[in-house]
């Protein structure tokens, strides 16, 4: 298009703009902080959501599903015993096996006359499986919290310290740390629980975080040996504040992202290595369950009444899976190097 057939501007269309100086450097949105907009990645991630929303559902289950059933986690009754799941509402879907039919097609309610429905089945001894399922639940993931709680407070703690006074101080306390950690963690466990003699939760965690705490403490002393130096540091300790300040107030809530995604694969981690330590012997006592030690008793039955383990094995992948997204979710967050 030519100059000649361009449409000209009116001038009066144009309009000088106001300018005020004082708005000039004023931010115009309301700036967000550092754990405002970790929150909003980490809504925004469809893993850790799902993560969150199974293990809500788990928790429901923990926190109600004993006192849902009428039965104790320890009754007994032989009369019923190895009962298949069956549920009133799912009974008639046939694809669904939820209608007291075992794997030979004989009605197993009908036969031992039981008019009481197990959502679950019953164990070999009659126990009600559904009880003992989120019972068991309970008794793991206690032993996953208080295992990641005694982790952070040791692991922070020689980490920190560790990290921050540097120098011989920083090469004992690692000698130390390499220690523990030459030593077979099976070996520590079996010998922490045989001085219990009677298995219980708190010996469980203990023995697990024995040796786990290392893995914490060498994040926090890395991170450490990082922000030490930096220039908040320096100024901090020019305006005179003292060694356990700067460590408290200063550098531990800097690192608390690291921190907060080790506790929480820590969990899992716990509720993992209790299964395995219930499925070669070494787990809770009877007549108490956890999910580890439900697994463990129903292996003995597996090829003729899986559902005796199917259950608790179902259950025990969903509580670890959810906590593994949910730390992903949180690791993903917390490090704005990996948002999208």
């Amino acid at each position: 298009m030519s100059n000649n057939t361009a449409k000209k501007i009116p001038s009066d269309l144009f309009q000088p703009a106001e300018l005020d100086l004082t708005n000039a450097e004023k931010i115009s949105r309301p700036s967000d902080s550092f754990w405002k907009d970790a929150r909003r990645r980490f809504l925004k991630n469809k893993g850790a959501m799902l993560g969150f929303t199974i293990l809500g559902i788990l928790l429901i289950f923990v926190l109600f599903g004993p006192a849902m059933s009428g039965h104790k986690y320890d009754e007994q009754d032989l009369k019923r015993a190895k009962l298949p799941p069956k549920i009133s509402v799912l009974e008639n879907v046939k694809f669904l096996p939820f209608d007291g039919i075992d794997q030979y097609g004989v009605d197993q309610y009908a036969k031992k006359k039981v008019t009481e429905n197990f959502w679950f089945g019953t164990d070999d001894l009659g126990r009600d499986l559904f009880t003992r399922t989120w019972a068991g639940a309970r008794v793991s993931i206690l032993i996953g919290l208080l295992a990641a709680t005694v982790d952070m407070l040791i692991g922070v703690t020689f980490g920190g310290v560790s990290g921050f006074y540097g120098g011989r101080v920083d090469t004992i306390m690692q000698r130390f740390a390499e220690i523990l950690m030459g030593i077979p963690y099976l070996i520590v466990v079996i010998l922490f629980i045989l001085v219990f003699k009677n298995p219980g939760i708190l010996s469980i965690a203990l023995a697990m975080v024995i040796t786990g705490w290392v893995s914490m403490s060498r994040i926090v002393r890395g991170q450490m040996l990082k922000l030490k130096n930096q220039e908040f540091v320096l100024a901090s300790r020019t305006l005179g504040a003292s060694n356990a300040s700067l460590i408290g107030k200063h550098l531990i809530p800097n690192i608390m992202g690291p921190i907060i995604v080790m506790m929480m694969f820590t969990i899992p981690s716990a509720i993992f290595a209790e299964a395995f330590l219930s499925f070669i012997g070494l787990g809770i006592a009877p007549p108490k369950a956890s999910l580890g030690s439900l697994v463990s008793d129903g292996f003995k039955s597996l090829q003729t009444f899986p559902h005796i383990m199917i259950i608790p094995a179902i259950v025990i992948s969903l509580l670890i899976l959810s906590f593994n997204l949910i730390a992903d979710g949180l690791r993903d967050a917390l490090d704005p190097k990996m948002s999208k």
